[in-house]
């Protein structure tokens, strides 16, 4: 089903904070009149194209080094290089359930436990070095997605899949995992889930857009759909039994999030900041901000149903943000 839209008008969005700490790059907590919502800025001294929280650490990659920002106000740590990885261009980030901290970029793979840096490239088990996704899932394992095809971490071995196993095509752009444990990656050539034993492909044939380069995905647990950012203005969803296409939505998206209540927030890598959908209208974000925010790199929503946001003005951390 195709559905035309044209969104509100995009603002450029900025955080309201009552004060800043020079020292530390951070805002203190503040509180919206309207929405009683708590932020704090964490600044990392440039853009912050991926990113994740392991336990009161977030990891930051800028473009040319990683930096670690300890939530409890203490000096940041740079990081230009992760072991034998050079920690320039990570695209991808991603915190396991065992604790390793993971970083993806044109090198390859390295894998933080503890003190100690792994690497990983092809000679070590991935299925191509240029590593753009990265997913942990609830079992344990680690998905990698590569322009080479994608791969998995279980125990202390990796699996790859190319599109001689059932991948739409080798090249992955994007991962999400379900709650059912399926694996869903976005290609330049369309969508693929793994089940674990079988996987299924869609593309323009049956259902997805005209365009099915899928940049972005994300995953509704509660309602049970996929939601992707396809081609250059599209977001298609998936039910499990039928494709939605919006069309026109905004040019640019580069990240998508789910939040607890299964409103979805869309960002952009074009100077448009954020959009928001909640189910029936796409509007602007609409907290008052006070922080100018023109990209928006990656989101993610935590357990407790915080909201995270890398930016390029660093990570903004939304506290219990409902209403909203």
């Amino acid at each position: 089903m195709k559905r035309l839209l044209i969104p509100a008008i995009m603002a450029v969005c900025v955080l309201r904070a009552s004060s800043l700490t020079p020292d530390t790059g951070a805002h203190s907590d503040s509180t919206g009149t309207a929405s009683a919502t708590h932020y704090r800025l964490y600044t990392a001294g440039g853009p912050v194209l991926a990113f994740d929280v392991q336990a009161d650490v977030i990891w930051c990659a800028l473009e040319s080094s990683v930096i670690a920002i300890p939530l409890n106000g203490e000096k940041k740590t740079a990081y230009p290089a992760l072991g034998t990885m050079p920690a320039q261009s990570i695209e991808a980030i991603a915190a396991d359930r065992q604790g390793r901290i993971w970083f993806g970029g044109p090198q390859g793979i390295a894998m933080k436990n503890g003190p100690k840096f792994t690497d990983f490239t092809t000679k070590s088990g991935l299925s191509g070095n240029r590593v753009n996704a990265i997913a942990a899932a609830d079992d344990g394992s680690v998905w990698v997605g590569t322009d080479s095809g994608a791969c998995v971490f279980i125990g202390e071995t990796w699996k790859q899949f190319t599109v001689k196993d059932g991948l739409v095509s080798d090249r992955i752009q994007a991962i999400a995992v379900d709650d059912k444990g399926r694996v869903w990656f976005g290609t330049d050539k369309g969508i693929s889930v793994f089940n674990g034993a079988t996987w299924t492909s869609y593309t323009t044939q049956n259902g997805m857009s005209d365009n099915d380069d899928t940049r972005a995905l994300a995953y509704d647990r509660n309602k049970g759909v996929l939601w992707a950012a396809v081609g250059d203005k599209d977001v298609n969803t998936f039910d499990g039994q039928k494709w939605n296409i919006y069309m026109d939505t905004q040019a640019g998206i580069r990240t998508i999030m789910v939040d607890s209540q299964s409103r979805i927030w869309f960002g952009f890598g074009t100077g448009k900041g954020i959009l928001k959908f909640n189910g029936d209208d796409w509007l602007p974000d609409p907290t008052p901000f006070g922080v100018p925010i023109s990209q928006t790199y990656q989101m993610r929503c935590d357990e407790k149903g915080n909201l995270w946001f890398a930016t390029d003005q660093g990570v903004i951390h939304l506290v219990n943000p409902y209403p909203f």
